[in-house]
């Protein structure tokens, strides 16, 4: 064996991966699911370690800078298709298991949701296009355990190496790292916790790293320890790619009352409920993502005489894939829409009843329960995030947030009876190191008037114009 391939170090990282919020890794299409959960053997959702990898490799990849491209091949592994000359991988991940094995995986740790396309003329649910999909629930925790071989002939650029490791660990920290699918819509988000980082040299900590294989304790004497933990906090992060993402936090009331709908198979609970997950309600990104898009179409359409529906540019900004395959073309969202938990509301039942449209007569045996959120002191935040924003997107979105703000733009079910209102309480917009901040006044409560300074005033105004000359273009064409 060379000696330059002889193992140097071993760089050891255990810890805890929680998701902070759901997460769908499907096997595809299920025999009464469209979307059904990854399982392992004993039915509890895991994380295929291969699928995770090339998730973190495209994240790390699309943010930061690869400063030294041997150093990044070395650590990631590449292919190169000229001739076919493979580097292995050297950072290298298990399946990632659940903590905490459940008896009845499916109760405590899987919900299944229903979802429908929406018609951006009609605003209409699409005919047929109902479906329904397992999430893993948030806040669970995973066994991260990984491991790095620096070999003697790159031994020399350990600290290279290390910089590609505390990046990981800092984007996981902060809890920027998204898998699997719908992360566009909030879903997928992870967090690394109560993580541990060892080193091995070899061969001077050839024996302990036995025992550690061998689940064994490390040696109690500190200086021993304090040999094979790594710190990392004098090593720098990979720099970061020049990107112009747009960071948008909206704060909200409910005006009366909101719902998104949640059937239940329990003969206690009313017909229609608030979704919730683990006991909390929740305000679902797929229905805040639906109702947006929409009205930005809306809103579009309202501008140009020439119907929008194929625009490309809002195609690129929604994500957009041809569902009757007759191309192959699809982009992904660079619209993000985080979900939020909605705290401090009153859920009360309310009976219902169907209305004959031809004779105002109630229909016979349609009597209904729905149990929605009523207004009490809750606050509901709206996290909307654009990658790679351009100046007319940011300008139409603050359009359809006016529409939010001025009760014109109602959220999830029951729609026809007053329902999904909300009213505006403050709006933090995070673009290109500059803040705006808009904030209702409490001088007349009655009205929706807000506070603006005037610097941002002109900002925010510039960036609606920006949009204006946009669909003037595309009106054009």
């Amino acid at each position: 064996m060379n000696d330059n391939s002889k193992l140097a170090s071993i760089i050891v990282i255990e810890g805890i991966l929680e998701n902070t919020s759901p997460f769908v890794i499907g096997t595809g299409k299920g025999d009464i699911i469209d979307i059904e959960i990854i399982k392992d053997e004993n039915g509890n959702p895991y994380i295929p370690a291969t699928s995770f990898v090339g998730a973190l490799r495209h994240h790390i990849s699309k943010n930061f800078k690869e400063e030294d491209k041997e150093t990044w091949e070395y650590f990631w592994g590449s292919k190169n298709l000229n001739n076919n000359k493979a580097v292995q991988s050297h950072f290298i991940l298990s399946d990632l298991k659940i903590l905490k094995i459940m008896d009845n995986p499916k109760e405590d740790l899987i919900t299944v949701r229903d979802g429908v396309a929406i018609d951006e003329k009609t605003g209409t649910a699409k005919e047929k296009a109902k479906y329904d999909y397992e999430i893993v629930n948030k806040d669970l925790e995973f066994e991260f355990k990984a491991e790095i071989k620096i070999r003697k002939s790159f031994k020399n650029k350990t600290n290279d190496i290390l910089k590609i490791l505390k990046t990981i660990i800092t984007e996981f920290e902060a809890g920027n790292v998204q898998f699997g699918a719908f992360t566009t819509k909030g879903f997928g988000r992870f967090k690394l916790k109560n993580f541990q980082i060892l080193k091995f040299d070899f061969p001077n900590d050839g024996i302990n790293y036995l025992k550690f294989l061998q689940n064994e304790y490390l040696p109690e004497d500190k200086l021993d320890l304090k040999k094979i933990e790594l710190d990392l906090s004098k090593i720098d992060i990979l720099s970061k790619k020049d990107n112009a993402d747009c960071i948008i936090t909206a704060d909200f009331s409910i005006k009366s009352s909101l719902i998104i709908s949640s059937y239940t198979t329990d003969s206690k609970d009313p017909d229609k409920v608030h979704i919730k997950y683990n006991g909390k309600n929740v305000l679902t990104g797929t229905s805040l993502k639906g109702a947006i898009r929409s009205r930005a179409f809306k809103i579009v359409n309202t501008l140009c005489k020439n119907n929008q529906e194929e625009n490309d540019d809002l195609k690129k900004l929604f994500g957009w894939a041809d569902t009757e395959n007759k191309e192959e073309t699809k982009y992904k969202s660079r619209v993000i829409i985080d979900e939020s938990i909605v705290e401090n509301v009153i859920e009360k039942e309310q009976a219902r009843i169907k209305i004959d449209r031809f004779t105002g007569g109630v229909i016979a045996g349609a009597l209904f329960q729905s149990k929605p959120l009523w207004h009490n002191d809750e606050n509901v935040r709206l996290k909307i995030k654009i990658k790679d924003a351009k100046d007319w997107e940011i300008g139409l979105l603050l359009l359809v947030l006016k529409d939010l703000w001025n009760e014109d733009l109602p959220i999830g079910g029951e729609k026809n009876i007053g329902r999904g209102v909300l009213k505006g309480k403050g709006i933090e917009i995070e673009y290109n190191v500059e803040k705006y901040t808009i904030q209702k006044s409490e001088d007349d409560k009655r009205t929706n008037k807000v506070l603006v300074n005037d610097k941002d005033k002109e900002k925010l105004e510039n960036f609606v114009k920006e949009f204006l000359k946009k669909a003037r273009d595309w009106d054009a064409k």
